[in-house]
């Protein structure tokens, strides 16, 4: 179980850094997140996150941080409604919202929550810390179509 914990958070890892290359691109089999940070020539990734059944786009900056320093809001990675691999627990317009800066939780288990929308619809106990902390703003949009 904590070898396919492990590779989900490398995949989930993966896919939120590099969700949007520019055709043509070939991305390395195994890319370090450092390689893909320093790549200030590239399309900055964007991929597609769901906060109060609400679709929002995003652009991955290239801000890693150290969890003891600073506010973060939950970001959930998992399976979602849509095929959306990630939900928020804020969004732009809540009072508590951190501006985008980020704390992983990934699942435990395999539970099934591919209609899940919101964070409301997650069960938190059936989570954990990904141990990462990054930025990564939520921008208004029907996930960027």
């Amino acid at each position: 179980m904590k070898n396919l914990k492990l590779a989900f958070i490398a995949l989930l890892s993966i896919v939120v850094l590099v969700s949007c290359q520019k055709d043509g691109d070939v991305v390395p089999a195994e890319p370090s997140i450092n390689d893909q940070l320093s790549k200030a020539d590239k399309a900055l990734p964007r991929t597609t996150v769901w906060s109060d059944g609400i679709l929002f786009r995003t652009v991955v900056t290239p801000a890693v941080f150290d969890g003891d320093h600073g506010n973060y809001d939950i970001l959930y990675g998992g399976a979602f409604a849509d095929g959306v691999g990630l939900i928020s627990e804020s969004k732009p317009g809540d009072q508590d919202y951190n501006g985008g800066r980020w704390s992983l939780y990934v699942p435990k288990n395999a539970e099934d929550y591919s209609s899940a929308k919101s964070d409301k619809d997650l069960d938190p106990m059936d989570f954990e810390s990904a141990g990462m902390y990054f930025e990564c703003p939520l921008l208004p949009g029907n996930g960027g179509k």
